[in-house]
């Protein structure tokens, strides 16, 4: 399971995610990137369905707060972005946001604005779109 992370804020409604820099090139993806022949799929196709249990998206909020050094109690799931097929594996990608106003000092990455997504592969682009409607509406 993947997550991205964003920051949106309350009154001015200006979005922020959160980009990393791993040895493979730049990603919003925690707590590792896409491949690069990753393809997005909005749901499973039975053929594809999943072999083992798909366990809740919570679980990933304790780990990721506490690599971006952040309190567990400003971090939310907010919705399931879709799935990502990889070679050899599928994924759900899921949208986690920090909550309050002001943008918090985080280690290991940077705060990217929607002018800046053209840094990012195509489908991370793709579910970065999902996450705009899931936060902001159509």
């Amino acid at each position: 399971m993947r997550a991205i992370v964003a920051h949106l804020h309350a009154v001015s409604a200006r979005l922020h995610f959160w980009m990393v820099d791993y040895p493979e090139g730049s990603s919003v993806c925690l707590p590792r990137p896409l491949v690069k022949l990753s393809a997005l799929h909005d749901a499973l196709h039975e053929d594809r369905l999943p072999f083992q249990a798909v366990p809740h998206p919570a679980q990933l909020l304790r780990p990721i707060a506490q690599r971006l050094e952040l309190p567990l109690e400003r971090l939310s799931v907010v919705s399931v972005l879709g799935w990502v097929e990889m070679p050899g594996e599928w994924t759900q990608v899921v949208l986690l946001r920090i909550e309050g106003n002001d943008l918090p000092a985080l280690h290991g990455g940077r705060f990217i604005t929607l002018m800046e997504l053209l840094q990012v592969p195509i489908t991370e682009r793709l579910l970065l779109r999902k996450a705009y409607e899931a936060l902001l509406g159509d």
